[in-house]
């Protein structure tokens, strides 16, 4: 296969008080194979030094830069966290091919933006993509608890014209499912990556008191549409899995009724809330029939970027043939 030029891309990270993992985030960037042409950091009040730790490298390396998010009031999920990213966006000096949410607590191993980049490369209708997230439990590196059909939101990777197309981010709790409904709804592909990891050094809405999460969560899911069957899955699966059990659940579910009965406004996008609702018909239908259900991520030709050899660095795929000489 002739080779394939990557696409351009930008990170823009809206952060505060990250003066624990900056660093390291900061240096797998750095040690990227594939460089983005612009590092755009948005800091939100930090108190802890990260505007200073990321100054020192914003004097080393020109493309990266460090501004004022502006923004007043208390950091939240959701709202907060997108309208910081739009502050970002709005900084940046070329419009790329890619657009990057990125966080500022992550690692990712070298050639992770260099896989990313050439899927965008090499197929025209990928809108959204991205890796794996594994989170640390305290214990241990676990799978984040997230629909394994939807690329984690502290690591997306937007083609910009996506990104243009379904009107940028909503400023709202559950931006990281909307934007994949309304890039679906409007013929874009999203792709989530099993053969590339992001580690993420704190759980999502760690900040948050565990009331609040949930109850945001809930508030969250009837701004996007949900169905009320689906909804009630969800909440028992949060009263099983999130602590404290059972309340948890409870308190998503009830956080979505309010919402709806005080008739809170859904997001105005009709095409975004009437594909996840597709999507959730197709979900219970399957769980109900006890089969699995029809994958919503599509197949990459060839097998993904594991097995695109062109994409893989030297150390790399020295490492996938010495495996496979071995067995």
């Amino acid at each position: 296969m002739p080779e394939i030029s990557p696409p351009s891309y930008a990170l823009i990270t809206p952060v505060r008080d990250e003066a624990r993992h900056i660093r390291r985030t900061l240096e797998a960037v750095l040690a990227q194979t594939h460089l983005p042409t612009e590092w755009v950091i948005v800091d939100d009040g930090s108190t802890d030094g990260t505007p200073e730790i990321v100054s020192e490298y914003v004097e080393a390396y020109p493309w990266i830069r460090l501004i004022e998010s502006g923004l007043q009031g208390r950091r939240e999920r959701g709202s907060r966290i997108v309208e910081a990213f739009k502050r970002g966006r709005s900084e940046l000096r070329v419009s790329p091919d890619v657009t990057v949410k990125f966080d500022g607590d992550l690692f990712l191993p070298p050639h992770y933006f260099a896989w990313i980049a050439e899927i965008f490369a090499r197929v025209p209708a990928a809108g959204v993509v991205g890796g794996i997230g594994l989170v640390w439990d305290g214990t241990a590196w676990v799978p984040e608890k997230a629909a394994h059909h939807n690329v984690v939101g502290y690591c997306k990777a937007y083609r910009t014209a996506c990104l243009d197309d379904i009107g940028g981010l909503q400023s709202s709790m559950g931006w990281d499912g909307i934007d994949e409904y309304s890039a679906r709804a409007r013929g874009w592909s999203v792709h989530v990556l099993p053969e590339l990891s992001v580690l993420h050094f704190k759980q999502r809405g760690s900040a948050q008191k565990w009331w609040r999460a949930r109850w945001e969560e809930g508030v969250g899911n009837a701004f996007m549409g949900y169905r009320l069957d689906f909804l009630m899955l969800r909440a028992i699966y949060r009263a099983l899995v999130e602590s404290p059990r059972i309340i948890s659940g409870l308190v998503l579910l009830y956080g979505f009724v309010w919402a709806r009965i005080t008739r809170k406004p859904q997001v105005p996008d009709s095409k975004a809330r009437a594909e996840l609702r597709k999507e959730q018909r197709i979900r219970i239908r399957a769980l109900l029939s006890a089969r699995r259900g029809p994958s919503l991520v599509p197949a990459l030709s060839g097998g993904g970027p594991a097995f695109w050899m062109d994409s893989c660095p030297a150390r790399v795929l020295r490492e996938i043939r010495s495996a496979e000489e071995t067995k």
